[in-house]
């Protein structure tokens, strides 16, 4: 039961980078927005006019491109995934990998656009969105930025469910106020935790779970199916208790690398949006020009 295209967006004022032909690329300047994960950097370009005066709602956004960063030299991904584009007018960057990711990006953005490069940071408050945390700055920024996104999305209580490295859920209520959040380790990090602590499971290729599959034939497949239904149980739990707090007309929201994975699995409505992150980083922006 999921709904992926329920958010209020303007008409399309963000221009995929697939989607600029040569033409198009020469004779536009446009604002690059930036969401670094831990393991992939997605990207999508924004008309500067969405930035110069107020917004009540969301920009919507092409699809983005993403290219992986864990675990390779930066300069040589960053060279093949934007050396052929043109320079940025801006660059908005949401980045939770940690400063050294910071100093690349910077790094880079320098030397072959030259062009200023702002970082999203946690606020205690923006808008009608005031953060629950005592201490902001231990908020990951992408929570953050799904918390302005959501709220910006329309009227009512929101859960923000995160599903990347780690699996986050953040409520906000009708009012903008964040009640707080639940942080769970992600798919990859359950499958690992298993697989370097658990004398005698190994990990094997014996081929990757169907969504729906109750029981596996294998040690390596019941640990991706055993991981699946943690999540899903966790977020269908924390759901239930929510709507019991918050109302039955909670809109719960979707969103992460691993979202797709653990879409087919749940039984509770969601509106899935993968690109939550980046339009609320967009709301950051519009907000730090229109102060």
């Amino acid at each position: 039961m999921a709904n992926s295209n329920d958010l209020p967006v303007e008409k399309s004022v963000c221009v995929a980078d697939n989607r600029l032909n040569e033409d198009e690329r020469k004779n536009i300047t446009m604002i690059l927005l930036l969401d670094v994960g831990n393991s992939f950097i997605k990207w999508v370009w924004l008309e500067p006019a969405w930035l110069k005066r107020k917004q009540r709602s969301l920009p919507a956004l092409s699809d983005a491109n993403e290219c992986l960063h864990a675990g390779e030299e930066m300069q040589a991904v960053l060279d093949e995934a934007w050396l052929e584009y043109p320079k940025p007018q801006y660059v908005w960057c949401s980045n939770v990998a940690g400063e050294s990711m910071q100093l690349s990006l910077q790094a880079w953005i320098k030397q072959h656009w030259n062009c200023p490069v702002s970082f999203a940071s946690t606020e205690s408050h923006s808008g009608q969105v005031i953060n629950a945390y005592v201490e902001p700055s231990q908020m990951g920024v992408d929570r953050w930025l799904g918390l302005l996104a959501a709220n910006a999305s329309g009227k009512g209580a929101k859960a923000v469910i995160d599903c990347g490295t780690a699996v986050t859920v953040d409520a906000l209520s009708a009012s903008g106020q964040h009640l707080g959040g639940l942080i769970l380790p992600g798919l990859k990090m359950m499958r690992d935790s298993l697989f370097s602590e658990a004398q005698g499971i190994a990990e094997t290729e014996q081929g990757d779970p169907v969504p729906g599959m109750l029981f596996a034939n294998n040690t390596s497949t019941a640990v991706e199916v055993g991981c699946h239904y943690s999540i899903i149980a966790f977020i269908e739990r924390v759901i239930a208790d929510m709507k019991k707090e918050m109302g039955e007309d909670l809109n719960c929201i979707l969103t992460g690398g691993d979202a797709e994975e653990v879409l087919p699995l749940l039984s509770v409505k969601v509106d899935h949006q993968a690109l939550l992150i980046l339009q609320g980083l967009a709301v950051y922006a519009n907000r730090k020009n229109n102060p």
